[in-house]
């Protein structure tokens, strides 16, 4: 766009306005107050007091220039009439001054206050005044921009013209007596201006397309010229220049439009003023599937997996296609290995005899089909092979000459033979040998990687693959960069490149996205990696920071490119926040009585748990070592009779569970296990049968010293007794301890 700076000089031509009668007909200076979007502003309006000292009532009107009618009219004690626009917004301050809190941008304006007196002699307005109101919003003018109008003796003159300046400026001109305006538009003179850019549509073919364009310039002797992608569309390769025109509006008509029509269109339009400007949009044609270069003959490799193409064009696309073999419809699932793609072709896992056939399909979409294809005829033919491969791997030093074999052969015809580097293709120079094989003139770090060697006639292709390792030169760049950033350090791990036939060393750059003051704009930090490891962590960072990372790999022959950069953010440092407490203490008084049915533990549930129990576990031992006597108590048991505890002593614990934490034991010390009191009967019948086991043994005693008396003599007499004795005590020992 041409800018312009122009001088506006606004005459006065024409008069409107009345005579003020008496001598308070005489209007204020107008006033200018500048404003803040959002801030609130007073439109000042004084009201004269009348000549005898008494207040009449009055009508207060505020008019803004441009509309005939008042926004704001107040009446004494009645509440005020507001327009809709500044409802909310606008009081009455004082007298007959105009509050606005908060002022927009759109209330930028000429304001004129009217003070209406009643009862009195004339019908005229002798007071109130114009304000010119400002209002500058921050987002829409900087503060450090010039203010575009300058008013000097009558004269405005607009700075740094723009085309938002043009239209009717007003000058008003007043005295006592009256006052004059006069109203000059103003145009700026540039390139057009496109204030109505075409649309996006979508038609169904044969329909018609039309596409508007509207702009305006001065001068206004435009013209529009439409493209079609690059061409002008009077200017195609096809016959899309038969179906256009161009009105003098701007506006495209395509008529009968067709699936080739579609694309992006351009208008552009000029008044030869300037860079014409161009706005774009995209027209999409839908039709029913159609086939499109259905080849007469389709080739499939004899043995070996094959597919059977339909050619399909459709808008919407296509959901479905049929297929006819001999003239009838083909089902595929009665051949075995044969299945067909969501695309609508048909793979075969191995193409037999049974394949053969004339082939026809017919695509559909949701408007329908165009009809089917043209028949083709399926034919078998010997995919090519490989006479000579390549080996798996060669060796050379750059700037070596060096051959790779390949060559292939068919049925009947040979087949064609190219090479292809894999990944990032070479260019150095090679050539291709009329046998096929690969020529290196003179190698390059540029040669170095996987090849492949493929063979193809008009079935399919094959291929071969080899690796080429280019010794003596600097390091390959390391790959597969990966950083994992922490608050104030960060992992970079990668995967070695090719040495270049020498050890190679590492190191990690590092810089910070925004440089600072201390950095330059290409500085980074670079920290070397002790002897082969391909990982290293990078201190000395600063949380919630965006780093830059890339790996540079050195030998002795000189260094190699940096690895691709890897863009992350430190973490944000973690509040310390304290962790929820988890409360959980150990049972309480754990106690042991042995019982006629076992050993009776009793405890307490713990004293404090910051969620419930969920169960408890007992343990005892004899020695060293802890047995679990059961850990399946339910949370609401606090006893366990443990039973078969045969010794005198044991050590018991018991621990709870909540949440998958145990709690720390309180264990029972180790203690003789107490007996319970037993019954009354029990203890009597126990004490009889003692007495009655004594008065036996003595009476057995008392006979046996009878009838030794008598039988024998006083040396034999004594050890028998003794032995007597002996057996008795030790049968009643025996007893008692059976029976406790």
């Amino acid at each position: 766009m041409i800018w312009y700076v122009a001088t506006l000089i606004a005459s006065v031509f024409s008069t409107r306005g009345t005579a003020a009668q008496g001598a308070h007909g005489v209007r204020e200076e107008p006033r200018f107050l500048t404003a803040r979007a959002g801030e609130s502003v007073i439109l000042g309006c004084d009201v004269s007091p009348p000549l005898d000292g008494q207040q009449p009532p009055y009508v207060v009107e505020w008019f803004k220039f441009g509309v005939p009618i008042p926004f704001f009219i107040s009446f004494r004690f009645h509440p005020p009439h507001v327009d809709p626009e500044y409802t909310g917004r606008a009081s009455l301050h004082g007298k007959a001054s105009l509050q606005i809190d908060p002022v927009r941008s759109e209330d930028q304006g000429w304001y004129e206050c009217r003070v209406l007196m009643l009862e009195q002699q004339y019908n005229t307005f002798h007071n109130g005044s114009w304000v010119q109101l400002t209002v500058n919003g921050e987002s829409l003018r900087p503060k450090w921009q010039p203010i575009p109008y300058v008013v000097h003796d009558g004269s405005l003159t607009v700075l740094g013209i723009t085309r938002d300046d043009r239209g009717a400026y007003t000058c008003r001109a007043f005295s006592d007596q009256g006052e004059v305006l006069h109203t000059t538009r103003l145009l700026v003179q540039g390139p057009p201006y496109i204030k109505s850019p075409p649309e996006n549509i979508t038609v169904n073919i044969s329909q018609n397309a039309r596409f508007t364009c509207q702009a305006e310039a001065y001068p206004g002797n435009l013209t529009y010229t439409w493209f079609w992608e690059e061409d002008n569309v009077y200017f195609t390769k096809n016959d899309l220049k038969n179906r256009v025109r161009i009105l003098i509006d701007g506006t495209l008509h395509i008529f009968r439009v067709k699936p080739e029509d579609a694309g992006k269109y351009t208008c552009s339009p000029s008044n030869s003023l300037g860079t014409p400007p161009s706005a774009s949009a995209h027209l999409s044609v839908q039709y029913p599937a159609r086939v499109l270069n259905m080849p007469s003959i389709i080739y499939v490799p004899r043995k070996l997996p094959g597919v059977i193409r339909c050619p399909a064009d459709a808008n919407p696309p296509v959901i479905s296609v049929k297929w006819e073999k001999d003239g009838y419809p083909l089902r595929v699932e009665k051949y075995p290995g044969w299945s067909q793609a969501p695309d609508g072709s048909i793979r075969v896992a191995e193409a037999t005899e049974d394949s053969l056939g004339t082939y026809t399909c017919m695509p559909y979409n949701t408007l329908g089909t165009m009809g089917q294809s043209d028949p083709a005829t399926l034919v078998l033919k010997d995919p090519p092979y490989f006479n000579v491969r390549p080996g798996g791997e060669y060796r050379q030093e750059a700037g070596r000459e060096l051959v790779i074999p390949c060559a292939a052969s068919g049925d009947p015809e040979i087949p064609t033979i190219t090479w292809r580097k894999v990944g990032k293709p070479s260019k150095s120079k090679h050539n291709i040998l009329p046998s096929g094989s690969l020529q290196f003139l003179s190698l390059s770090k540029e040669d170095h990687g996987e090849w492949e060697c493929v063979a193809t006639n008009v079935v399919t292709s094959i291929t071969a693959s080899t690796r080429l390792l280019v010794i003596g030169t600097s390091p390959h760049a390391p790959g597969n960069i990966r950083v994992l950033p922490s608050v104030t350090s960060a992992n970079v791990s990668w995967e070695p490149g090719y040495d270049g036939g020498f050890e190679q060393t590492f190191s990690v750059w590092y810089g910070p996205v925004l440089k600072k003051e201390n950095f330059g704009p290409h500085d980074w930090h670079s920290m070397p990696v002790s002897g082969s490891q391909t990982w290293l962590v990078v201190p000395g960072l600063e949380p919630r920071t965006e780093y830059q990372f890339s790996v540079l790999a050195q030998n002795k022959l000189g260094t190699g490119p940096f690895s691709e950069v890897v863009t992350v953010n430190t973490v944000v440092s973690p509040l310390s926040t304290p962790e929820p407490q988890v409360l959980l203490t150990p049972p309480r008084c754990l106690t042991a009585n042995r019982t006629q049915h076992g050993v009776l533990l009793t405890w307490l549930p713990p004293a404090n748990h910051s969620s419930p129990v969920d169960r408890y576990i007992m343990e005892f031992r004899l020695g060293e070592r802890w047995e679990v006597l059961d850990d399946l108590i339910s949370a609401a048991e606090t006893e366990l009779m443990a039973r078969d505890l045969v010794q005198s002593w044991y050590e018991f614990r018991v621990m709870a569970v909540m949440d998958d934490l145990i709690s720390e034991s309180n264990p029972f010390p180790p203690t003789e296990v107490t007996e319970e009191g037993l019954a009354l009967p029990v203890v009597a019948g126990v004490v009889a049968t003692i007495c009655f086991l004594a008065a036996a043994v003595l009476f057995s005693t008392l006979a046996a010293c009878f009838v030794n008396k008598q039988h024998q003599r006083k040396l034999k007499r004594k050890p028998g007794m003794l032995a007597l004795l002996f057996t008795s005590v030790s049968f009643l020992l025996f007893f008692l301890w059976s029976w406790l």
